[in-house]
């Protein structure tokens, strides 16, 4: 397998994979049709393509002009994605549409008019309508350097503002893509002007260094139209695994106090919006359960789980559980308390990523410390013995 129908393989797979995007939002869809049009572009490249299209068709340069012509469409499609991801508000799109819309033509216009040597690449033409390949040349390459280059200035400038490391990279390779194919343009401007002014062309050459060029550039490209998604399945895979850490405090202090739990059924794929409720409905939970015990009980364990070699980052969480412990079995047995101060919640004043982690901690020592466990224990003692004494004192 040769290494452009490798290329074109790897884009068409990419194009499927991105095609049922294009009904979800205006910057998936120019996504989802840049790839097709790459894709398409490549498979010019493929000499079984390629020999056949020049066999049957008998013009000559015709694989590479649609090649370029869809390289022109991929390119402002490309464009018009990263627009659309960094600026949202639009950028030039008027002058992006007249560009366009100038730029195809022309290529057709001078394409028609010029005379294209037989065999390879199209390069400059010899005798009288030799301007015209050079013009060809001149609007494609202007277009794809100018497009690119607006591109990479673009995709480089969102990755500071991307959320994740995924995002980063991601726009990160866009633009090391997008430079490339700047690079490419520049690399053609260069081997037209050294043929034009010195009459010594090196076409051998100028093929490895385009063919290399645009090769990384797609490389990079689709890598880094690859890695938001991957993005998406981690933080799918996070948030699942967050919601199962939480669920055995949920289901302890929720069974306590069932009235906190919405009615309303959130479907399982919607790990996000499930993982979000669950929070909510623990800290509803902590707000009803903290009537059932003082701050006395909160100050007790503390108190008791210093006593007990836990390590100091991991105090306040076991504490946290232990009170909550004690407050879970009263809600179950009592009523709530009056005239008396409740305990302060851990959960407090802390931003999404700190509750979610202190959530965890407090569910992982709720459901394995053997502190919790004893200190509970403790507690039901000390209240037995008081009830006890008050009965005693009563007869």
């Amino acid at each position: 397998m040769t290494t452009p129908t490798l290329v074109a393989g790897s884009l068409w797979l990419v194009t499927v994979w991105r095609l049922p995007s294009i009904r979800h939002s205006h910057k998936q869809r120019s996504l989802a049709l840049t790839f097709a049009a790459l894709a398409a572009a490549m498979t010019f490249e493929v000499p079984a393509v390629r020999d056949a299209i020049n066999d049957n068709v008998g013009i000559i340069g015709l694989p590479p002009l649609l090649k370029h012509l869809l390289g022109v469409t991929s390119a402002a499609y490309l464009l018009d994605f990263v627009i659309a991801v960094v600026r949202p508000q639009g950028l030039i799109r008027r002058v992006r549409q007249a560009a366009l819309g100038v730029t195809l033509p022309l290529m057709l216009l001078f394409y028609a008019l010029a005379n294209w040597t037989p065999g390879g690449p199209v390069r400059v033409g010899e005798g009288q309508h030799a301007i015209y390949p050079v013009l060809y040349t001149a609007v494609f390459t202007l277009y794809i350097g100018t497009a690119m280059v607006v591109a990479t200035w673009l995709f480089l400038s969102g990755v500071r503002h991307s959320r994740n490391l995924l995002g980063k990279a991601g726009l990160g390779f866009l633009g090391l893509g997008t430079l490339l194919g700047s690079l490419y343009a520049l690399q053609r401007v260069g081997f037209v002007a050294v043929e034009i002014l010195t009459g010594a062309g090196y076409p051998d050459l100028q093929n490895q260094v385009s063919t290399a060029l645009k090769q990384l550039a797609i490389l990079s490209i689709v890598l880094g139209a690859c890695l938001p998604p991957l993005s998406v399945a981690v933080e799918y895979v996070r948030g699942w695994n967050t919601l199962r850490r939480l669920q055995p405090l949920w289901s302890s202090l929720t069974g306590a106090v069932p009235f906190v739990v919405l009615s309303t059924s959130i479907p399982k794929p919607r790990v996000n919006l499930r993982l979000d409720r669950c929070v909510i409905e623990i800290e509803d939970a902590c707000l009803a359960l903290r009537e059932y015990v003082s701050a006395e009980v909160q100050e007790r364990a503390r108190v008791f789980v210093s006593e007990q070699g836990i390590p100091e980052e991991e105090v306040d969480a076991v504490a946290e559980a232990s009170w909550l412990a004690v407050a879970v079995r009263s809600a179950r047995t009592g009523s709530p308390l009056k005239g008396v101060e409740y305990p302060a919640l851990g959960v407090t004043g802390k931003d999404r990523l700190s509750e979610l982690s202190w959530l965890c901690s407090v569910s992982r020592a709720y459901r394995d410390s053997p502190v919790v466990a004893e200190f509970d224990h403790l507690e039901d003692v000390l209240t037995s013995h008081r009830s006890g004494g008050l009965e005693r004192g009563s007869s």
